[in-house]
């Protein structure tokens, strides 16, 4: 049983209610009544019809059962996440089940609800949750905002940055050939220098604007392979840092856009490179951890080098965000930023340990081939 509901302008907020008790359901639809017209509820005691409804239809909120037959709420919630990850998840479960739904909490629930229900609670946790889904969608809107903006930004500084480039290459020629004016020379220099920095920040922000939006060739990558050419990539910088350079064998294969998969890679170990410490022997090692969920494998790039202040990790990730760290040498706040993004075309997550001097360890996730 199923009532499709058609979603007009002033509606705000799509939900589907899953559970093969139809009183239940009654108890749901009486809520929103009480919470006013500002949703549309769709419904259905069959939780494979569920799937079908999710996979053509955009919700913000799914109440979902967490045990029924055929398919469970766990499957369902994973449905979702897979197909509409901004979409948020409420389980419905006995006490019997529990810690199946606290488990649900690991796969992207964002909260759950125990049997016999109590409307205050089941109140205050809807409200949570619409509440949550709406701060996500404000800051999404932003995001895109932003995109757009450097976008444009990233196109119009281009053009200008490669006009200058040209014009002082051609001056730089002329005028090291007829003078021996070292201070001229210095000065065309430092113009050359500073223009490179800002082509390299363009691309940079042309980079992280197109991740997304284009439809990339997934295919079965050999992680190792990428990951000892990518090094290779870095052997003069290795030596002149003196950094030992350590890759865990055997390591899983993964299911990737090469594009994406040599980008997050590169970036990581560029950010090893710059921030390595010259008071000690460095090393920058990449390994794998063991994750709960089969599709994802785990990976971890560490180093010992300088270190992020514990205030700012959680910032780390944000473009532009630099560590103004003694001796950090050179960054323009991008590269991790692109590293992020990246991987939340994949639904992975990637997060920092470090405290001032004592390194910095990345843990990330990407899909598996048997996911």
């Amino acid at each position: 049983m199923s009532t499709l509901a058609t979603r007009s302008p002033a509606i705000k907020h799509r939900i589907l209610i899953v559970d093969d008790d139809e009183l239940v359901i009654e108890s749901f639809e009486h809520v929103f009544q009480e919470f006013g017209s500002g949703f549309s509820v769709e419904k259905t005691t069959d939780s494979r019809e569920a799937i079908k409804l999710i996979e053509s239809n955009n919700y913000d909120l799914i109440i979902t059962d967490l045990v029924m037959p055929d398919v469970d709420g766990i499957q369902v919630l994973q449905c979702a996440k897979e197909i509409q990850p901004d979409t948020e998840v409420i389980l419905i479960t006995a006490y019997s089940s529990y810690n199946s739904a606290v488990d649900a909490m690991y796969f992207g629930a964002s909260d759950y609800i125990s049997k016999p229900i109590n409307s205050s609670e089941l109140k205050t946790r809807l409200t949570r949750a619409i509440s949550k889904h709406d701060a996500l969608v404000e800051k999404n809107e932003k995001l895109l905002e932003m995109e757009r903006l450097y976008y444009t930004m990233a196109h119009d500084f281009k053009a200008t940055i490669l006009s200058i480039k040209s014009f002082s290459e051609m001056l730089s020629k002329e005028y090291f050939d007829e003078t021996e004016d070292n201070e001229g020379r210095f000065l065309l220099k430092r113009i050359n220098a500073n223009v490179s920095a800002m082509e390299e920040i363009t691309e940079g922000l042309l980079e992280y604007s197109r991740i997304g939006k284009h439809e990339e060739e997934w295919i079965d990558i050999d992680t190792e392979a990428v990951i000892r050419e990518i090094g290779d990539n870095y052997t003069v910088q290795f030596k002149e840092k003196d950094i030992d350079f350590q890759v865990s064998s055997p390591l899983p294969r993964v299911r990737f856009y090469m594009s994406g998969m040599r980008s997050i890679l590169t970036n990581l170990i560029d950010n090893a490179v710059k921030y390595a410490r010259r008071d000690v022997k460095s090393y920058i090692r990449i390994g794998t951890f063991s994750t709960e969920q089969n599709r994802y494998h785990g990976f971890f790039v560490e180093d010992n080098g300088i270190g992020i202040q514990t205030e700012s990790v959680e910032r780390i990730f944000e473009i532009f965000h630099r560590e103004d760290s003694e001796g950090s040498g050179q960054g323009y706040g991008i590269g991790l930023a692109l590293v992020r993004k990246t991987l939340e075309t994949a639904s992975c997550t990637i997060e920092a340990q470090s405290s001032g001097n004592q390194g910095t360890i990345f843990h990330f996730t990407l899909p598996s081939t048997a996911g």
